[in-house]
Parts: structure tokens; sequence; C-alpha cells
């Protein structure tokens, strides 16, 4: 009887003032998280999964923003329809919980938040959130947090595409009884332009199927492909590179022969009926808007939701910019998101309200490039572009109407080598100072993936093991700190970054990474460049800093917060790796980081003729390791930046850290 009450509640329609707005919120399913777990105070959780279905007036002035909204197709009311998936995560009984709300957009259908923040193990089956070890530790449960998650990227229609073979996956192939999360937004019809495809690691076979982000205008119409071995090679159209249109969605390539496994091609053509994707982050702030303040009886969380932190990690760290930037402010001028946590996005933005948006890419080196949506403005505060001659920042529409939320960015090493510097210094290369309501922090040693991957480091990188620091823990005390900041105005640690005053942002060839035979620096870095986008592909004008983040004798990074096993370390860790021969040679490999041990004695250094001390010669013995990544665990809990029961987990897994060091030889 609860169920049907409540569904049917959910199922009427709320129709307000605003002129967009989410109509009604349609349960799809009620159901027991987690087995039936309970957690602290807030007891049993549920797990509602619903479609919200959206209705926005193209003239509302809040909407005159979104590119290609005059050309969606409309209702009898002039209005634009869509719909996304939602996900709610609640406790049972709303009055157990803590009164605020975790919200994440879901990267490419996937969740990422509880997968972070409460430690899942891997294999846990993240995203059903049926069986009890997919709540991991209960971090955010036992705490209260009622969660929601809502889809916001396109389906493909494709459906045996492979997902990484489409836009790196952000055209979801909609699989039935799929669990990920999407929305099935508006294309605007009759609309085309020249875009372009972007392949990558496309295998040694001599042909490869190369999927479109978006459908040809017309089969017979001449296109451009053109290939590269390197991302900074010139690109060439060799008479033996053909291609071949198999449908509007499709090309299947031929390779010359001799062409490695890393080359690069790009394709350029016209396209048709692009996605709305602007739309995306109207849904966003509908969505929250809607839980937050909607007293309609079909509001699953009416009236229990006094607080709202946003949650983003990688591309959607990136996408949470665009929301804080131009949508954290709903139709009647109310804050939507208090907090917004905004994870591992570099100095990157991403391209959602453009033309042809292409969400799931990220500029970076071998990789893509030129993207639309991810440029100027890096950072928060606002600033001069150098080479545009623009002034603008994050937060500078946000600050003009006292809507921006308090922010925490978070950063693994890795996005740092992929332009991410410009974080923290302008376009001049000058230290930037963040506004009040903003703290930014950067791991030492880390890699884009948040827990460590023995033994998974991608087949095309140079240096054999990935960066095995866990920033997790960071995530876990700082997300803490986020939640403290906007419940309790209690004020977080003061930002941890590095600087150009310090010595810890340097140029390329400054960079003081130690000789080693198992990773060589080549002077790989993604750079950030200025482009004229009336060409197709867009004519680079200029390029931003060449900064990296300096390394001390052991290869780690100066600068940042630092773990208890980089400040006494048994390895170097650090957040590059580059490509192996065939691969795109001596380009960086995105997202990853590498891992090389220390000797055990020093005769082995000897031997090896490795500049950094061996074990033996830094720690007197395991009980005196131990005992100093204690000390280093108990500073990052006095300041903050670690939790008292993450620190005790660390400094118990140290011992067998340094036995496995040392049984290495």
């Amino acid at each position: 009887m609860k169920f049907a009450t409540l569904a049917l509640g959910m199922m009427l329609a709320f129709t307000g003032l605003a002129r967009a707005e989410l109509v009604e919120l349609e349960v799809k399913s009620l159901e027991p998280a987690f087995a039936g777990r309970t957690f602290g105070s807030a007891g049993a959780y549920e797990l509602i999964r619903a479609v919200a279905h959206y209705r926005v007036d193209p003239s509302a002035p809040v909407n005159a923003g979104l590119v290609n909204i005059q050309k969606a197709p409309r209702d009898a009311q002039g209005r634009v329809e869509f719909e996304a998936d939602v996900l709610i995560l609640k406790p049972v009984d709303l009055a157990k919980g803590n009164g605020r709300m975790l919200y994440e957009m879901v990267n490419r259908g996937r969740p990422l938040s509880i997968g972070l923040l409460n430690r899942v193990a891997p294999g846990a089956g993240r995203g059903s959130f049926s069986a009890a070890p997919e709540a991991g530790d209960g971090f955010l449960m036992d705490a209260g947090f009622t969660v929601v998650m809502s889809g916001w990227q396109a389906e493909y229609p494709l459906q045996n595409a492979p997902p990484m073979s489409v836009a790196m996956g952000s055209r979801l192939p909609r699989q039935p009884n799929s669990a990920a999360l999407s929305a099935r937004l508006p294309t605007a019809a009759g609309v085309t332009a020249m875009t372009r495809e972007q392949f990558f690691d496309v295998g040694a076979e001599g042909a490869f199927i190369g999927y479109l982000s978006y459908p040809a205008a017309d089969v017979n119409e001449k296109g451009t492909l053109t290939m590269r071995e390197r991302d900074a090679d010139p690109a060439v159209s060799p008479a033996s590179l053909a291609w071949r249109y198999l449908d509007p969605w499709r090309i299947e390539v031929t390779k010359p022969a001799g062409t490695s496994a890393g080359a690069l091609f790009e394709f350029v053509y016209r396209a048709k009926d692009p996605v709305v994707y602007g739309l995306a982050l109207a849904s966003m702030r509908d969505l929250v808007s809607y839980l937050r303040y909607s007293d309609a009886e079909g509001n699953p969380l009416r009236s229990a939701i006094k607080k709202v932190i946003g949650l983003g990690a990688s591309q959607t760290g990136r996408t949470l910019k665009e929301l804080v930037s131009e949508f954290n402010e709903d139709e009647s001028g109310r804050v939507v998101l208090d907090g917004a946590n905004i994870v591992i996005s570099g100095a990157g933005r991403n391209s959602v309200n453009s033309p042809f948006a292409r969400p799931g890419l990220k500029d970076a080196q071998h990789t893509s490039w030129g993207l639309r949506g991810d440029e100027f403005p890096f950072s928060y505060p606002v600033t001069r572009d150098a080479l545009s001659g623009r002034t603008d920042g994050v937060m500078r529409r946000c600050s003009a109407t006292r809507t921006c939320p308090r922010i925490i960015h978070i950063d693994s090493e890795n996005e740092l080598w992929h332009g991410g510097t410009l974080t923290y210094v302008d376009t001049s290369s000058r230290d930037l100072t963040m506004p009040d309501s903003v703290r930014v922090y950067v791991f030492a040693g880390t890699e884009h993936t948040s827990t460590p991957r023995p033994g998974m480091s991608p087949p095309f990188c140079a240096a054999p093991a990935p960066a095995r620091i866990d920033w997790s823990v960071f995530a876990r005390a700082l997300f803490t700190a986020l939640d403290r900041w906007v419940t309790n105005d209690e004020a977080p640690p003061a930002s941890r970054y590095p600087t150009v005053a310090r010595g810890e942002l340097v140029a390329k060839s400054a960079y003081n990474f130690p000789k080693l035979p198992e990773a060589t620096y080549v002077g790989a870095f993604s750079a950030k460049h200025y482009y004229d986008f009336g060409h197709e592909p867009p004519k680079r004008v200029g390029s931003y800093p060449l900064l990296v983040p300096q390394a001390d004798a052991d290869g780690l990074m100066i600068g940042g917060i630092r773990h208890p096993f980089v400040s006494v370390p048994l390895a170097t860790n650090a957040g590059w790796n580059v490509r192996k021969p065939g691969f795109g040679e001596g380009d960086l490999c995105m997202a990853t980081g590498l891992h090389v041990p220390f000797a055990a004695t020093r005769q082995e250094r000897m031997e090896r003729k490795d500049p950094r001390l061996s074990i033996e010669e830094r720690y007197a013995s395991r009980d005196a390791y131990v005992q100093s990544v204690k000390q280093a665990a108990l500073a990052l809990v006095k300041d903050r930046l670690l939790l008292p029961a993450d620190a005790d987990a660390i400094v118990a897994e140290a011992g067998d850290q340094y036995q496995k060091a040392l049984a290495r030889r």
C-alpha cells in the first residue's frame, strides 16, 4: 500500500509558474537498497528509479543562451519536451536523514560518487545498488545523505556500437535492461554544419569502423580523412588511406600498410541534427530545484532537503563548472547548489552548450583537440586572457547574481600534465589568488583514477606500472570539509596547490625528474591552445603557458598535498606516463601515471645505477618506517586533510608495504 500511494503521488504532474520546468517525476520502481543493510542513525535506505519529464519554453530569457533551442521540436504550447533517467537513494524514513542531498550528474551513464566516497571494492557491481557490498563502507549513508543521480548524455541510436568507439562513450549505446542513466534529448532537425570526428587507439588491424557522434547530412557528399602517427605531426592523407560510408552513422577506414596501432585519424564531414545539449544543464538545474524546493505531492524529498552539494568527477567535473557558472539559479532566483565538489577536472571545461557538442571528449595530447567549449576561462577568478583579450572567470556570472556555491576543487597530479596548471596561474604564468568561496587542492604522485590498479597500465604506455597512491582518502576528508562549510559555515583547510613563486610550477625544460631506466621524461605535456573556430579543423592561433609540477630528487611532486606514502616513500609515483614505440611514442598516456620502486639495498642501487637512495639507506627498520608514516598521517589529520579512520588504515597498511618493497629484490 505504501509503494502504491507513493507511486501514485509521483505520477501526478507538477506544473509550476516557472517557464522551464520539471513537469513530472515518473517512478519506475521502488525497492530496498543495499539488500536492506542499515546505516547508523539513518537506518535502511530505499532506491527509487524514475524518469524526469521536462518542458522548456524557448522564449524564456534564462533559456536564450541554449544553442539551437529555437530549432528543437515543440509541443502544442510551443515548449520543448525531453526526459532523463533519475536515481534516488534515500533513508526509508527521511526524518532520520541529515537533511542534505548529494547530487551527481553521472559520467557516461555510470555513477561515480558512491564508489569514490564510500570506497566500494572493485567488482562490487557498482550501479544497481541492490547488493550490500555496493554501499562500500557506508560513508555517505552513515552520515544520512540522500543521494540523487541523473543522466544527461544522449543515447546513441546504434545499440551495437562499442561504448569507447562513440566519442569515448559519451553517447550511450542503450542495451535492454541497462542500468545506465541517460537522457532523451531533442535534436535540432535540419541544422547542418561541418564537424569532425577523431579516432585513436583503433588497433593494429588494417581497417576499422569509425562511429560518428552525429549523422552525415549526405553520404554521397565528400568528406576529408587525415592521419598522424604522433600528436605534433602534420596531418596527411596518403593515397593508400581510404574510407567509405557504411551508413550515416559509420565509416569504414582502410589504413595504409605499416600504419601503427597508435595512429590518430581525423574525419571532417558535414553533419546534421545536432543534439540540443544545453538542455542537459537545464535538466540538472530543474531537477535539483524541484527536489529541494517543490512541495508537490510527487516530490519524494518534499520538505526534507535543506542543503545540496553537487559532485562531478572527470568530464562531469568539467560539466559541474558549466552548471556553477551558468545555471546555479532557478527560475525563482533561488540557489540550486550550496556547494560544488569539482573532482579531477583540471583546467578543463566541457563541450556541452555548443552546436555540435562533444561532452565525452577531453582536449588532451594524443586523443582529441580543439573542442568548442573547453576554452578560456580555465580557472575561477576573473582574469584577462593574454591571447584572446577576453576577460572572464568560471565564477564571473554567478558572482554577479550572488548565486555562486562554495567550491572545493580537487585534482590528481595527472590533471596538471594535461594543461591543468592553468587552474593555478593566469594565461601570462602569474600565480592566481582564488576567491574566498573556493578551495583548491592537488594530490602529489597520483593519477586520474583514485584507487591503485596494480598491473593495469594500458598496453601502449612505456612505464610498466601505473601510480599506486590512493587519493580517495583525501576526497573523503575534503567532502566532509565542504559539507561542514555549507552546513555550519566552518571554513575548510587552506588551499594546497603548486605555485610559481615557491618553485613548484616550472617550465618543461626545468623539470628535474631523475634518470631512471624504467621511466624517462621526454617533454610530454598536453598544452592548451587558443583556436580560430572559423575553420574546420580549427586553426591554432597560439599556446598557453607550458608549466609542469616540479619534482624532488626522487621524482615526487613537491607541491600540493602529499599522501604518507609520498612523504615517506618506497617508490617514485608520478602523475604522467608516456606512450611506447608504435603507439604515438613520447606522447602522454592520458589519465595514467607511473610507479618505479626504490632499490631495496645500496648494493642493488649501485648495480642498477639508480640515483635514488635505497630503502635500507632511508629507513633503519620496518618499525622506523611505520613510525614515519604514522607521523605523516597524523599531520594530515591535524590539518583536516585526512580522516582519523583513514589515517589508521594507512598506518596499518604501512608495515606490509615495507615488507613487499623489500621482497621485490
